[in-house]
C-alpha cells in the first residue's frame, strides 16, 4: 500500500478556499486504502466531486470520471476548468466535409478508407486532447460504448463512478437489447407472432441475414462514390448508418445473450407500432468488467450506495476487495425535515382512491400556502391525474411535462417562475438542483418502488427481495435531496404515501442515519381518526405536533 501522508491543509483548486467538514479525511481514507474498490457514501452537498478531484490530483496519473448526466459533466468543467477534459459524443460536432451534418453521420465510419480531414475533425481532436489529459470526464453511455467497441483509451489508474448507486442500471441499459415493430417492418419481416423464445431467435437470425445484405449494398454505394471523388447523399449515409448500427446491435446481442439468465419481454400493441421484444439479463454482475477492467482502482460515490452486501452482489465485487466510508450530513436536520403525513396507501389495489385523497389535501394545502412546490408523482399515470386537477390549485402557476423531451423546458420555466408555482413531475428524483428560493417544498406522493410490470425487475426481486427494497429506499432518499443543497439552504419534504411507515419499520437498517434523523410523523388527526379529512391533516400539520420516527 502506498502511503500518502501529505494531504494539503487546503484544497488545491481555484474556487475552493477551504475543505468542508470530512472532505480532507475522506481524501486521506480513499487514497491510502490498499483495496481496489472504495465505496464513498456521502450525503447531498458534502462535496463528493471535490474529494474525487483531490484524489485524482494527488495520484497524478490517468483518471476517468464517469457522470450520469450532461449537466453533471458541465458542472465539473465549470468547477475544475483547468483540470478536466469533458468528452462528448459525435452528434455534438459538425462534420468538416459535409455541411449541415454532424460527425455522427460521418460517411467514413462505414468504409475502410480514412477520412482525409480526420486529423482536424473536432470529434477526434477532442479525443486526442483527452488522451493527453490526466482527468477525463465521460458519461456512462459513451464510456461503455467507446471502451467496449473502440478501445482507443488506455486503462486508468483510477475510475471514479459518480452516482455509484446507478452503476447497475447503467450496465443494464447498455446490455439490454430491444427490437421494436419498426425493426422488423423495415426489412419486410412480420413481427414475431408469439413470445416463443426459439421462434423469436429464429426470426432474428433471418433478420441478421437480410440486414447484412442491405448493409453490404449500402456500404458499396458509399465506397464507390468516395472512390470516384463524389460525396454521398445524406440519405445514403443515413441508410448505411442505420443498417450498420443494426448489424452491430445483433452481433452484440449474439455475444452476450444467455438463455438461462436472460428475461424475454414480449409486448404486442394492437396498433402495431408500439410492439416490441426486449432481452435483459436478470443480473449484470457478469458485465461489470465492461467498466471495472478500465481502472486499477475504482471509487464508487453516492449519497445512497446500497448496503455493502447488496452492492457487492449486484456488481460482482468480492467483499474482501472493497472498503466503505460513510460520512454524516453537515446540513442541520432542522433545515431539511422529512415529514410523513400518512394519508393512505398508494399501493396497486388502492392507489386511485388514495390519490383523490392526496389531491384534496394538496388543494387545501395550497389555499393556505403560497410557495414554490415540487410534486413527485413517480409515474406519468399519477402525474396525469394531478395535472387534470391542477386548475384547483388557486393562484398557482402550473408546470409539467408529458414526456422526457419536455422535461428540461418545464424545469427551466419553473426555476424562472415567481411563487406561487407548482412543478408536477414523474421523473426528477435525481440530477436536478433546486437550491434556495428555487424551491422550498416538495411532496412525494408515492414511494418509488421499482416497476414490477417489468419482467426483469420482477424476476430479480423474486430471487433477491432485499435488492428490491434497497433500490426503493435509494430512490426515496435521492428524491428527498432535490431542494436542500447547501449548509445554509432549507426546505421541507412531505411523504404522503402511508406505505412509508411499513418500509421504515421493516427495513430501517437500509436507510442512512442522516436521513433518519430528519424524519418526523404527523400523528393521525384525533378529530376523525378512522377517516381524517384534508382539513384534519392540515390542522395537525400546522399545529406542529410531530412525532419522531
Amino acid at each position: 500500500m502506498i502511503e500518502y501522508v501529505g494531504i494539503p491543509e487546503k484544497p488545491m483548486f481555484t474556487g475552493f478556499p477551504e475543505w468542508r467538514p470530512y472532505q480532507r479525511e475522506a481524501v486521506r481514507f480513499v487514497i491510502n486504502t490498499g483495496n481496489r474498490f472504495t465505496a464513498f457514501n456521502a450525503p447531498t452537498g458534502s462535496g463528493k466531486s471535490l474529494v474525487a478531484m483531490a484524489i485524482a490530483k494527488l495520484l497524478g496519473k490517468k483518471v476517468y470520471y464517469l457522470a450520469s448526466t450532461k449537466s453533471l459533466q458541465t458542472q465539473l468543467l465549470k468547477d475544475f476548468p483547468e483540470e478536466v477534459v469533458v468528452l462528448k459524443g459525435r452528434n455534438n460536432f459538425n462534420c468538416l466535409i459535409k455541411e449541415n451534418t454532424t460527425c455522427e453521420k460521418c460517411m467514413y465510419q462505414h468504409v475502410k478508407e480514412h477520412c482525409p480531414l480526420k486529423s482536424s475533425c473536432p470529434y477526434y481532436v477532442q479525443k486526442e486532447i483527452a488522451k493527453d489529459s490526466q482527468v477525463v470526464v465521460w458519461n456512462y453511455s459513451m464510456f461503455l460504448t467507446n471502451q467496449k467497441f473502440v478501445k482507443d483509451f488506455p486503462k486508468a489508474e483510477l475510475l471514479i463512478c459518480d452516482e455509484g448507486h446507478n452503476v447497475e442500471s447503467e450496465l443494464m441499459n447498455f446490455v439490454n437489447i430491444k427490437f421494436g415493430y419498426r425493426f422488423f417492418h423495415d426489412i419486410n419481416l412480420p413481427f414475431p407472432e408469439n413470445d416463443d423464445r426459439e421462434h423469436i431467435l429464429s426470426v432474428l437470425n433471418k433478420a441478421s441475414e437480410i440486414i447484412g445484405k442491405k448493409y453490404v449494398t449500402a456500404e458499396g454505394i458509399i465506397h464507390k462514390k468516395i472512390g470516384s471523388g463524389e460525396a454521398p447523399d445524406i440519405e445514403e449515409i443515413q441508410v448505411c448508418s442505420k443498417w450498420g448500427n443494426q448489424i452491430k446491435k445483433l452481433q452484440f446481442f449474439g455475444s452476450v445473450y444467455n438463455s438461462d439468465n436472460w428475461i424475454l419481454d414480449y409486448f404486442e400493441d394492437p396498433r402495431r407500432w408500439g410492439s416490441y421484444i426486449s432481452f435483459k439479463p436478470i443480473r449484470v454482475d457478469n458485465f461489470s468488467n465492461y467498466l471495472f477492467d478500465w481502472g486499477n482502482r475504482i471509487l464508487l460515490m453516492s449519497a445512497t450506495l446500497p448496503h455493502l452486501s447488496i452492492l457487492c452482489s449486484s456488481l460482482g465485487i468480492s467483499q474482501e476487495s472493497i472498503k466503505r466510508l460513510t460520512i454524516p450530513s453537515t446540513f442541520r436536520k432542522e433545515n431539511r425535515p422529512v415529514i410523513f403525513i400518512p394519508v393512505d396507501k398508494m399501493n396497486r389495489s388502492s392507489w386511485k382512491i388514495t390519490l383523490e385523497k392526496i389531491i384534496s389535501f394538496l388543494i387545501v394545502y395550497c389555499k393556505h400556502h403560497k410557495e414554490k412546490i415540487l410534486i413527485h408523482c413517480v409515474s406519468y399515470q399519477v402525474a396525469d391525474r394531478v395535472i387534470s386537477a391542477s386548475s384547483l390549485f388557486e393562484d398557482y402557476q402550473i408546470f409539467y411535462h408529458k414526456n422526457a423531451k419536455e422535461r428540461s423546458d418545464s424545469l427551466h420555466d419553473f426555476k424562472c417562475a415567481d411563487p406561487p408555482a407548482i412543478l408536477i413531475t414523474p421523473s426528477m428524483e435525481t440530477g436536478i438542483d433546486l437550491m434556495g428560493d428555487l424551491c422550498r417544498v416538495q411532496f412525494i406522493l408515492k414511494i418509488p418502488f421499482l416497476f414490477l410490470a417489468d419482467k426483469q425487475i420482477a424476476e430479480r426481486a423474486r430471487i433477491d427481495h432485499l435488492w428490491y427494497v434497497s433500490c426503493t429506499i435509494a430512490r426515496l432518499i435521492q428524491t428527498s435531496g432535490r431542494i436542500v443543497r447547501s449548509p445554509t439552504d432549507w426546505g421541507t419534504t412531505y411523504i404522503l404515501d402511508s406505505c412509508f411507515e411499513d418500509l421504515i419499520k421493516r427495513h430501517r437498517r437500509f436507510f442512512t442515519s442522516w436521513f433518519l434523523e430528519s424524519v418526523y410523523r404527523v400523528p393521525t388527526p384525533y378529530s376523525n381518526a378512522a377517516n381524517p379529512t384534508s382539513e384534519d391533516w392540515l390542522t395537525m400539520l400546522n399545529g406542529g405536533k410531530l412525532e419522531k420516527m
